[in-house]
Formats: C-alpha cells, sequence, structure tokens
C-alpha cells in the first residue's frame, strides 16, 4: 500500500473514533445535565433538532431541560454509529435507547429512534453543526416540548 493511501486510511480511522466519541460524550452529557458540555459539542452556528423543535445552540440546555422536565435521571445508550467523513465534514446515524427516571426508580417514559448528524472538523476537534433527533416509539408520559 502506498504511504499516501496509507496515512489516509489511517486518519479515516482516527476520524471515525473521534466522531464515535463525540456520539458518547452526547449522550453522556445529557445523562449528567451537562450542559455546558453540550454546548461545547456543537459548532458556534449549530442546531439541536428534536422531532420538529429546533434550536441554536444557545438555546441547547433550555431544550434539554424541557426534553428531561419531571425526570430525576436518565439514561441513553447509542448504539455504533454509521459515519461518512469527507475532507472536514461527516455525517452520523445511529440508534438509541433512552430510559427516563422519575424521583426514586419508577420509568417515567422510554423512547427509541434514532439520531441524524452533521459534523465538521473545527481547531478544537469533530463539532456537531446538527443534531437531529427522530423517536420511532415512546412508552410512557408524553413529551411536552411546546
Amino acid at each position: 500500500m502506498e504511504r499516501a493511501a496509507a496515512e489516509q486510511r489511517l486518519q479515516w480511522l482516527v476520524d471515525r473514533a473521534e466522531i464515535a466519541e463525540c456520539l458518547v460524550n452526547y449522550a453522556r452529557c445529557i445523562d449528567r445535565r451537562d450542559w455546558a458540555g453540550l454546548q461545547e459539542s456543537y459548532t458556534d452556528d449549530g442546531v439541536m433538532q428534536h422531532g420538529e423543535v429546533s434550536v441554536p445552540r444557545e438555546a441547547v440546555p433550555e431544550l434539554s431541560e424541557k426534553i428531561l422536565s419531571g425526570c430525576a435521571s436518565s439514561h441513553h445508550l447509542v448504539g455504533d454509529p454509521s459515519i461518512v467523513v469527507e475532507g472536514g465534514r461527516a455525517r452520523t446515524h445511529s440508534h438509541y435507547l433512552a430510559t427516563h427516571i422519575s424521583e426514586g426508580t419508577a420509568v417515567r417514559r422510554q423512547a427509541g429512534g434514532w439520531y441524524d448528524c452533521e459534523l465538521e472538523r473545527t481547531d478544537v476537534g469533530w463539532r456537531f453543526t446538527r443534531v437531529r433527533s427522530t423517536t420511532a416509539w415512546r412508552t410512557g408520559e408524553p413529551l411536552q416540548l411546546h
């Protein structure tokens, strides 16, 4: 294998690992209510889209609080993502399972669906330009975003 081709393949593997870590960190920030960390995972012009509701980076904490209203804790599992890297941009598709717990141990709501994300390579690493969450199913209390 030519050196340039090997370096290109190695860069693809590094990019894929870093992008997968972005998705894990995204779920971790939500479950820890680390809104500053969640905001930092976006570019300055990044957008969070949950169903039909879209907000800019500045409003990510507010929308996240609405989604988790009445929940004492949550647990998000993100499946192995499909990742397409094209230079300094990338797209991902991954499935999620989210469990939201009321005070104590009662399950308030569970949902499953997928994240379709767009990312950009920045000076500080990969950052989301858009995270679009689509819910395929939900049990328990309905979500009130409006």
